[in-house]
């Protein structure tokens, strides 16, 4: 159990370059979240509940029921979704990709889509903790440098499907407060893309870190180098989260379809755009629970069906997300990381593009 909870532990990624340095900070960030994480679940669990009876339990069982037989080709779309997610992982570390084992990255995978779904903030936390179980592979300043390019890919990907969302959202309710919400959202999201990667290639920042981390001044150029190596946007590892986010649209396609619902194609783009929209609300809650139900339940009018209908998508999509939070929970109990590389083989690295400085 002990290499579970080490496996998963929530590190950023700058633990990951220096663990000495930021050891101390960490702590006080552990204890704050142990003390919000069940506060923002119960207020959760309270939304749902609220938003259960106030929509009616009858008429919830009753198409929760009659969907099921559809929920299959959701799980299906997921494992897709989940192959995009890996990939841009991959992706993400550039030149060094080729040292990752495959059977790695998809147990690393599996492990990080548990994190992502019950961890506050849970994208950054599963970057990090993909990171972690992927260091003794690529190294730790590679790794930490592919979990910020990862991340400001998701984000880049985030902010590009937002706007067609947005454009269903207009063309079903013109400039609502759905639209703006979505169009926000979606500028948002590629400003923090490419403000994540033009602060973390900065060259002040480098001669800082260099400066200020004394032993682990070595790890922190490491980093920048492995970080500038690309691109400003990473083009790369944006699409394959793309296609994860086209996915997830065909997901809520055919959920509003399960549930009775005219699944157009405008009407799965909106439903996209309000889950996303949930999210960046949610984002402290673990799974969304109770935050992306009552988005729903709020649009349902907007979406044409009743309150316990549109309440059906967003519950159905925490099943699916159940189902693969219990296998990552249970991958490092049944899948044990082997033995990464031996004395008499060690990982060459790959002579890497030089970097670019902004």
């Amino acid at each position: 159990m002990s290499n579970v909870h080490r496996e998963v532990a929530l590190a950023g990624p700058g633990a990951v370059v220096g663990e000495g340095r930021s050891a101390a900070p960490c702590v006080w960030r552990r204890r704050l979240l142990t003390v919000l994480k069940p506060v923002f679940a119960m207020g959760g669990l309270g939304m749902l509940a609220t938003l259960v009876h106030k929509a009616g339990a009858g008429e919830l069982k009753t198409t929760l029921v009659d969907a099921l037989p559809l929920l299959p080709w959701v799980v299906f779309l997921e494992m897709g979704r989940q192959a995009c997610d890996a990939t841009a992982t991959r992706l993400s570390y550039g030149a060094r990709s080729g040292q990752v084992p495959l059977s790695v990255l998809v147990r690393a995978q599996l492990i990080g889509t548990a994190v992502s779904s019950m961890a506050p903030a849970g994208r950054t936390a599963a970057e990090a903790t993909k990171a972690t179980m992927l260091t003794p592979y690529t190294g730790g300043a590679a790794a930490a440098a592919a979990a910020a390019t990862s991340q400001s890919a998701s984000l880049g990907a985030g902010g590009l499907i937002s706007f067609p969302c947005a454009l269903a959202a207009y063309a079903m309710t013109g400039w609502s407060a759905f639209t703006v919400a979505m169009l926000v959202h979606g500028f948002v999201l590629l400003l923090a893309s490419l403000g994540v990667r033009a602060a973390l290639r900065a060259k002040r920042l480098g001669a800082w870190m260099r400066r200020r981390c004394g032993k682990w001044g070595t790890h922190a150029e490491a980093f920048q180098t492995s970080v500038c190596a690309g691109g400003l946007c990473p083009w790369r590892p944006m699409l394959a989260f793309l296609g994860s986010r086209v996915l997830q649209v065909m997901q809520y396609a055919v959920l509003a379809h399960a549930v009775g619902i005219d699944a157009t194609v405008v009407q799965a783009l909106f439903t996209q755009g309000l889950y996303l929209v949930a999210l960046a609300m949610g984002s402290l809650v673990p799974g969304q629970v109770g935050v992306t139900d009552g988005m729903f339940s709020l649009a349902a009018g907007v979406m044409g069906t009743t309150a316990a209908k549109a309440m059906s998508i967003a519950l159905l999509a925490h099943t699916v997300q159940a189902v693969f939070v219990l296998v990552g929970a249970l991958t490092p109990l049944v899948w044990r990381a082997k033995a990464k590389v031996t004395a008499a083989a060690p990982v060459v690295p790959p002579v890497l593009p030089a970097p670019v400085y902004r």
